[in-house]
């Protein structure tokens, strides 16, 4: 493989983590956003401070570091090290899931 193809492979992969990560940056909101509205409340306790400080307008702060944690990764250099990110990022929107479950 070239040096040229391997750049482009890695553009690649680099631009899939990064929309990966916004996906589960939004389903995490979108999960959040459906336990609160089912009267549950927030484990996370920044977000849990965060949400009693700007009221419904945590979705924007929520948002804010989604995109935040984008820029960071953009400007990274280890898709290894991106993937783990997307992977830490993508464990609330699970046990956001296996609560929404278990609340049917």
């Amino acid at each position: 493989m070239t040096e040229k193809q391997l750049r482009a492979r890695t553009s690649l992969l680099k631009a899939m983590l990064l929309v990966c990560a916004l996906l589960m940056g939004y389903s995490d909101l979108i999960t959040t956003n459906e336990i609160l509205q089912r009267g549950m409340g927030e484990l996370n306790p920044f977000m849990w401070l965060t949400q009693e400080w700007l009221g419904e307008w945590w979705l924007v702060a929520k948002l804010g570091l989604t995109y935040l944690v984008i820029w960071l990764l953009w400007h990274g250099n280890s898709e290894r090290q991106m993937a783990y990110v997307v992977a830490l990022i993508a464990l609330p929107v699970y046990n956001n899931l296996f609560i929404l479950a278990g609340a049917n």
